[in-house]
């Protein structure tokens, strides 16, 4: 017997799907529940209307797209023997996050925040997950400060918001390639970014 919670991830992850590859105006709930091998009504079991599966996958998205980075850098911090190690660990977790193999991840959490807009359910959902990251990299921040390996003046937390500004920054580079170099872009960035936690 299937699973229930099974039932829906599948469900949820088809939507997921379809939104990346063609977009949210391609969706159609009897195509995904003929992908997933459930009749309609099942997924209707799970999502009252076509609106909530959208937004759920929506909001799927966009915490996905956090975690996956914010994992490795608390790991990273927690090996940190010194100041100079952290700073190291900075600076890796910022040219792995501002990598071009990531540009998708970065599109995927602009198309939420547009989304978040019109949709006060997406815009709650994503309030609550920027607060549960950001936490996290706030704990490391205050670590770190505790240690005096960052200034004592950044707010820890505030400090996690404006970093994440600054990597959602790079969708704007990345819309014009073949103006902006997004090497000496990711330099700013990783300076800028260097000098307001270290000085």
């Amino acid at each position: 017997m299937t699973d229930i919670s099974d039932t829906r991830t599948r469900i949820l992850e088809a939507a997921m799907s379809v939104i990346e590859d063609t977009g949210e105006g391609a969706l159609r709930v009897q195509k995904i529940a003929e992908s997933v091998g459930v009749r309609e009504p099942s997924v209707y079991h799970f999502f009252k209307n076509r609106e909530e599966l959208v937004e759920a996958a929506h909001i799927e998205r966009y915490r996905r797209s956090h975690l996956e980075m914010v994992r490795p850098f608390q790991a990273g911090a927690a090996l940190a023997d010194n100041a100079e190690d952290f700073r190291r660990i900075v600076k890796k977790i910022l040219s792995l996050v501002y990598s071009a193999e990531r540009e998708d991840i970065r599109s995927t959490r602009m198309s939420v925040l547009g989304a978040a807009q019109t949709s006060p359910k997406i815009a709650e959902a994503i309030r609550e997950i920027n607060f549960e990251v950001f936490s996290k990299v706030a704990e490391v921040f205050a670590t770190a400060q505790e240690k005096n390996w960052i200034r004592k003046e950044v707010d820890p937390l505030a400090a996690a918001y404006w970093i994440n500004g600054q990597i959602l920054g790079r969708v704007m580079a990345e819309m014009d390639k073949e103006r902006v170099d997004l090497d000496k872009w990711n330099q700013i960035s990783e300076t800028a970014v260097s000098y307001f936690l270290f000085g």
